[in-house]
């Protein structure tokens, strides 16, 4: 079984940016995207889905500008679910679940060729990156806005809810709303009427878009236009059951396309809006004649129903009846030419629940496991697509793991756009004097990925607020305002340089991420942005006084931006203590013969176990071998690292390959690159000197800083002097653990051979 991840990312692999109207920024922003779907699909989080409907609206402005124009259609959606998710009944995450399904249709487009073959057949394209680049756009559209008219559907379903509850009204006897204005909605001008009836000559005249959908239905389906008119009405008017949000997505993207003043449509674009149409409720019971939906008719709805019915999994649920029976949490799958394996991880496959009237405990199959286990999950996939697809579910039973870095900070008190655009003014010593007009402007102007820097750095902020007991809301709480980072009491000498320090750890992995090294071989911002090099890829101390300044003036800017621009937002600091730190050192042999894979599969499940209830801070001092290994560790984990170096760096860097070089070993450019790339992602990096015995005075160091030791060692004892009494093996391995004994720190030893 294979991860989304990796079923996706092959799809990028295959694009092509060559048809992209901005090709000086073309691979750049196609790694933006790549890199911020890998880190969604990683995470999960909804701030991290944030980040790839940012990147479609931008790369393809489908309205006429980037996310700017489309940011209320899917915050809206977000804000909805969020405030009355919980008055339903029934309700589950569209957000984050938007996101997994377009992920989804990037992995059957990128490994199975049968659907592959079928979607170039059907639009008259060629099987080359070009091709994947219309997929991407097409696709993206559907997939991405399918669910937009949610509102409408939540505000139809509270009505049902609110009078069960209170009356205990049920079935039709519920009372029920519809809407009114119905026809001024769905009306279309006369400027976009003859628009399409220049794209569409052998139609009927389209007086709204319920004419143009059932055109496109007509097309595609042989549905009866007439009939899909009147169906189309009833069901917004007249539906006492059931709102169809795919109908209202439908008609809300219609709208969005046609305010554009030069907007594009085609038969394609009718795909799209009539895909999202038939995903969810109106093929499956009211449409005239419906029949499941085949593959070589329709691809775009083929795939939109495939993928929504498949993301049963990591779906955050709102209504009371959906918490009962939790979705699977993980996902696995395998595609192949018309073969789909998946297995879905549950939990567990019973539920447990308390009785109301004797709360006695109830224990039953969880439903959702039921469907799949009984084979009722595949059945129904079949009655809505004509599918040759050999689908094969499989589920397994894992305990989940209780989620780490979650915050207290309110990830609603702003849009991330508009922090990521008060962040870049920030920059500025006179920021004050800016308009909020003017800031949008300037933010508008940068490159994908310099906007997204923005945005990751605004995603950044719940994680390091915390570092320093402090906190972020809109809410007025009973908790001490902070007006000075310096003043917030804490174990750290200066916060506000604490926070720039990881604002840079943090920049550097984010440049890392996106291709860039470190390098000095550029005389103008325009030469280093296109080579992606950068002097500043470097240990912060490293950083000269003016770069650090520029960090400085954000964190300092930020708090009296944030009042500016939303009185509401304020940074509380916690009257105590978050999660107690925890600072574990590493140290090993710098050359051994066991599999480096494994020794980090072990060292990285003592460090999460750590995790679990402490800030973990890792220190090594960054020798060959096993200090280097430790610290990957620890970056991988996302945890705070520190170094230790016995000299100053060059000269460090420098030890380090000699004494690889005299053990017989390579020490080649990409070494030497890849050891200051780790180095430039340590919070500190101290020197600690010792002429005589090299590590020992910095191994000493690091044993003297942490509560444990974790030691890559063979077991072997060796001696500290000669036979005349000289001290010899000082700052070694097993140096490090006697003096970590002598110290009472535990010793933590993974075996490791040399």
């Amino acid at each position: 079984m294979k991860t989304l991840f990796e079923c996706s990312n092959k799809f990028f692999e295959m694009l092509d940016m060559s048809c992209y109207d901005k090709q000086e920024t073309a691979e750049s922003d196609k790694l933006c995207f790549q890199n911020s779907l890998k880190q969604f699909l990683t995470s999960g989080k909804k701030e991290d889905a944030f980040s790839v409907y940012f990147c479609f609206s931008e790369i393809f402005k489908l309205f006429g500008q980037g996310y700017d124009n489309i940011k209320k259609l899917i915050e809206m959606l977000s804000d909805h679910e969020y405030h009355s998710g919980e008055l339903l009944s029934k309700h589950r995450d569209h957000y984050s679940h938007s996101v997994y399904v377009f992920a989804l249709g990037l992995a059957f487009y990128a490994n199975d060729p049968a659907f592959r073959r079928n979607y170039l057949a059907f639009y008259h394209l060629e099987d080359d990156g070009n091709s994947a680049f219309d997929f991407l756009k097409f696709w993206g559209m559907v997939s991405l806005f399918h669910d937009i008219g949610y509102p409408f559907q939540i505000a139809h379903e509270q009505i049902k809810t609110y009078a069960e509850e209170v009356w205990g009204t049920e079935g039709d006897d519920r009372p029920f709303v519809s809407y009114g204005n119905f026809t001024k909605m769905i009306a279309l001008n006369s400027s976009v009427s003859e628009k399409l009836a220049s794209v569409f000559p052998d139609a009927e005249p389209f007086l709204s878009y319920n004419d143009l959908f059932a055109y496109g239905l007509q097309k595609r389906e042989g549905y009866d236009p007439t009939a899909v008119c009147k169906k189309l009405t009833e069901r917004v008017i007249e539906q006492p059951k059931f709102m169809d949000h795919g109908y209202f997505s439908a008609v809300i993207l219609a709208r969005q396309l046609f305010s554009s003043p030069d907007y594009d449509f085609n038969m394609q674009y009718l795909d799209v809006l009539t895909a999202i149409l038939l995903h969810n409720n109106f093929n499956k019971h009211d449409a005239p004649n419906k029949h499941a939906i085949r593959f070589d008719e329709h691809p775009l709805a083929y795939l939109i129903i495939l993928c929504d019915e498949l993301q049963c999994w990591d779906r955050l649920a709102y209504g009371k009846v959906s918490k009962r029976d939790p979705v699977a949490w993980d996902f696995g799958l395998e595609i192949a030419e018309n073969k789909l394996r998946v297995c879905y991880t549950y939990d567990s496959y019973e539920t447990r629940t308390y009785n109301e009237d004797d709360l006695k405990l109830k224990v039953a199959l969880n439903k959702n496991y039921a469907e799949m286990d009984t084979g009722v999950f595949v059945e129904k996939i079949r009655e809505y697509i004509d599918t040759p697809l050999k689908i094969i579910v499989t589920t397994r039973e894992k305990k989940k793991q209780k989620k780490t870095n979650l915050f207290a900070s309110d990830d609603n008190f702003i849009s991330l756009c508009d922090l990521a655009k008060a962040i870049h003014a920030s920059y500025n010593d006179h920021c004050m004097l800016l308009s909020s007009d003017f800031m949008s402007e300037d933010f508008g102007n940068l490159d994908l990925e310099f906007k997204l820097s923005n945005i990751e750095q605004a995603k950044s902020y719940s994680y390091k607020l915390e570092l320093i007991n402090c906190f972020y809301s809109r809410k007025d709480l009973d908790y001490p305002v902070v007006e000075d980072f310096n003043k917030v009491d804490t174990n750290y000498k200066n916060n506000l340089g604490f926070l720039c320090r990881e604002e840079h750890v943090r920049w550097v992995k984010e440049k890392l991420a996106m291709g860039w090294k470190y390098g000095t071989d550029y005389t103008t911002k325009e030469e280093r942005n296109r080579k992606k090099i950068h002097k500043d890829i470097v240990p912060y101390e490293m950083l000269s006084k003016d770069d650090r300044s520029k960090d400085e003036l954000m964190v300092k800017n930020i708090l009296r931006l944030l009042k500016k621009f939303d009185s509401n937002i304020k940074i509380y600091n916690y009257r105590m203590g978050r999660r107690p730190n925890l600072e574990i050192a590493g140290t090993g042999h710098r050359f051994f013969n066991d599999d480096p894979i494994k020794l980090k599969e072990r060292v990285k499940e003592i460090l999460a176990e750590y995790s679990k209830t402490n800030n973990v801070i890792v220190r090594t001092c960054f020798a060959y071998g096993a200090d280097q290994l430790i610290a990957e560790c620890a970056l991988e984990l996302g945890l705070t690292l520190k170094a230790n170096l016995p000299m100053p760096l060059e000269k460090y860097i420098e030890n380090v390959r000699q004494d690889v070089i005299a053990h017989g070993r390579p020490f080649t450019e990409e070494d030497e690159l890849r050891m200051r790339h780790l180095l430039a992602q340590t919070a500190v990096c101290k020197i600690v000197e010792d002429s005589k015995f090299t590590y020992a005075e910095a191994n000493n160091y690091i044993v003297n800083q942490c509560d444990k030791l974790i030691a890559l060692w063979d077991g072997k004892e060796i001696p500290f002097e000669d036979q005349d009494g000289r001290p010899i093996n000082r700052g070694g391995t097993y140096d490090c653990i006697r003096m970590a004994k002598a110290n009472k720190k535990e010793v933590i030893v993974v075996e490791c051979y040399r």
